[in-house]
């Protein structure tokens, strides 16, 4: 009866470890807006776009936007349903956290890093043994960076003039780049 504990154990241990390793599905990147100059603030509708109670689309609609019609880019969560797969090809040092400007990881070939939201430019966040990095220039190029192969979600959640707010998954809006 010990030994089949024993077994037990070392089993359940061994499978949070490997779990440990990728992140957890559906993983969300809150705050995040995913591309280069992106920002939250007044937007335009680009069309007919149905925003949701939820982050869903077959939830209730709570109000719809018409083109031309402003409306506040409140925040967002970018969902990884498939987050991309990088294979580290060579010895590199990468993944930044907040307050440090000096790469945290030392990565070996054969490495694996899951992509869990672009961030723009080439830049992103990824999920490393169960922690949350920034990538810098180091990991660019590597096998899988494209994002080709990833599955992802932005949720924008607005708020129109008159103070209701919900969720739209969609691309329709017009003054998201700050950059132009």
């Amino acid at each position: 009866m010990s030994r089949l504990l024993v077994l037990t154990v070392l089993l359940l241990s061994n499978t949070l470890a490997v779990a440990q390793n990728t992140p957890p599905p559906n993983y969300e990147s809150w705050g995040v807006c995913p591309f280069e100059c992106c920002t939250y603030r007044e937007w335009t509708a680009d069309g007919e776009i149905a925003v949701h109670q939820d982050r869903n689309e077959k939830s209730a609609v709570v109000f719809q936007l018409r083109s031309g019609q402003p409306v506040d880019g409140v925040n967002g969560v970018v969902v990884a349903e498939k987050p991309g797969v990088i294979i580290v090809d060579r010895a590199i040092r990468d993944g930044y956290i907040k307050g440090s400007d000096q790469p945290q990881l030392s990565l070996s070939a054969g490495d694996v890093v899951y992509v869990v939201s672009p961030l723009g430019e080439g830049s992103y966040l990824f999920w490393y043994e169960g922690k949350i990095y920034q990538s810098g220039n180091n990991l660019a190029g590597m096998p899988g960076v494209d994002g080709r192969a990833a599955k992802m979600t932005w949720w924008k959640q607005v708020r129109n003039k008159s103070g209701k707010s919900g969720w739209t998954a969609s691309d329709k809006f017009k003054n998201v780049d700050a950059c132009g």
